[in-house]
């Protein structure tokens, strides 16, 4: 049998397991997947530390609805076949609630095979569309802990109309497909708006003077722009604007977010700003300590849904974390979309200090 065939099978193998076995468990289970081995280890040791801390606080409490409650934790290995390993292990062993999967390829995968064998998913920092794109089909539809790497285009065409204030917005894009991507998504954000971009200029990338499409912005007196591309040709383009004496700004996607970028950023004349993944933790920019009070999060917006139905049943609280918002002390208030999506900023606009990208305030 082809690994395909195989992959296609697992979801049916795992509901075969959880029909073999019935629970014989005093305790509620709470799964964890997440790397724990090799280079992204911290990220999945620090959300293991952050589970069982707030276990250990909701047991001294007295449980969830008067029943104890069990980690119980599987290394995903950041990757698809291993994701779906970690997600049938969890499965037999009878978790009713997965948090984790921080890596995108890890969380689409394993999101089917969690939703069709009727266990819920809470994935925490998995930005790729496809986690959640399967929803629809699924018994228990998965919830995504993170913004979505597709709602680029959405932060941009904000950033645009709150920095022009005549409304005359231009887009710069190199014609790649992730560039493209971010440009139409932030023209269709745009449209719903009510604003039609002054100017959208493509370039080809690797050129080593790109004049034409300055003085394209110029000619439409672009006061913001949006350069959807990599460091190089917004370099050029953002020399060009202060050659030709533009006092636009500009606001580059988040391929501009490195230290070198920042550090001419920080030196040119126009005011130059980048798009960052928002952070759900305020004021933690570490991998491990944001994935550590996400992971908390999640497990709190999980135990607040829970006592609110009275129960921990994965369809009904999959149902209601999606129709409405939850408590939690790690994240505030959380709300995800009927999509199972987190309905928050997902990117954010940062500038440069001292060689690095700071978010900016709202």
């Amino acid at each position: 049998m082809t690994r395909k065939g195989t992959t296609a099978l697992l979801p049916l193998l795992v509901l075969a397991i959880v029909a073999a076995c019935a629970p014989a468990y005093a305790e509620i289970r709470v799964g964890l997947a997440a790397p724990l081995t090799g280079r992204l280890a911290g990220v999945g040791l620090a959300m293991q530390r952050a589970l069982e801390a707030v276990i250990a606080e909701t047991n001294a409490g007295g449980g969830v609805l008067g029943e104890p409650v069990a980690l119980v934790v599987a290394d995903d290995g950041c990757a698809p076949a291993t994701a779906e390993g970690a997600a049938a292990t969890l499965i037999a062993q009878h978790a009713i609630v997965v948090i984790g999967h921080p890596c995108s390829s890890a969380a689409t995968a394993a999101a089917r095979v969690y939703g069709t064998a009727g266990v819920l998913l809470i994935s925490v920092g998995a930005r790729h569309p496809d986690v959640t794109r399967g929803n629809a089909t699924l018994p228990v539809p998965a919830l995504r802990l993170a913004g979505r790497d597709d709602r680029q285009g959405d932060a941009a065409a904000q950033w645009l109309l709150a920095h022009a204030p005549n409304q005359r917005v231009a887009i710069v894009h190199d014609r790649t497909a992730y560039a493209r991507a971010i440009a139409d998504g932030a023209v269709a954000a745009l449209g719903a708006a009510g604003v039609i971009p002054a100017a959208i200029v493509p370039i080809v990338a690797g050129k080593h003077d790109y004049g034409d499409a300055v003085r394209a912005l110029k000619d439409k007196d672009a006061e913001a722009v949006l350069f959807a591309g990599y460091p190089a040709e917004a370099s050029l383009i953002v020399h060009g604007i202060e050659r030709l004496g533009l006092p636009a700004r500009v606001l580059g996607s988040d391929a501009l977010a490195t230290s070198g970028f920042a550090d001419f950023a920080a030196q040119a004349e126009t005011p130059v700003s980048v798009l960052l993944p928002a952070g759900l933790v305020p004021g933690v920019s570490d991998a491990d300590d944001a994935s550590s009070g996400e992971a908390r999060g999640a497990f709190e917006a999980w135990l607040d849904a829970a006592r609110r139905a009275g129960s921990t049943d994965a369809v009904t609280l999959s149902a209601n974390l999606r129709a409405s918002a939850v408590e939690t002390r790690a994240l505030g208030e959380i709300r995800f979309d009927a999509n199972g999506d987190l309905d928050t900023r997902a990117f954010a606009a940062a500038s440069a200090r001292a060689g690095r990208w700071v978010i900016e305030e709202k």
